[in-house]
């Protein structure tokens, strides 16, 4: 099993926002980076909200597992 962290752009009311700046209530739907350097980059950049004061990198773990199924074992 490998874990890894992602972060994602959190609104002060709660909300997160996609790749557009467009709020989110699904985290899932949120833009996501592997670095909170990354994300803050993007927050304050061009492409962020309008308000990037407003928000906080958040952590989200990841996990990733091989899934076998019967018809993959020898």
């Amino acid at each position: 099993m490998v874990i890894k962290y992602r972060y994602v752009p959190r609104h002060k009311n709660g909300h997160f926002i996609n790749i557009y700046s467009e709020p989110t209530e699904d985290f899932m739907k949120a833009v996501h980076f592997p670095r909170e350097d990354d994300l803050n980059i993007w927050i304050l950049g061009r492409y962020g909200p309008d308000d990037p004061q407003n928000f906080r990198a958040i952590p989200i773990r990841v996990t990733y597992e091989l899934e076998v199924g019967e018809s993959h074992v020898q």
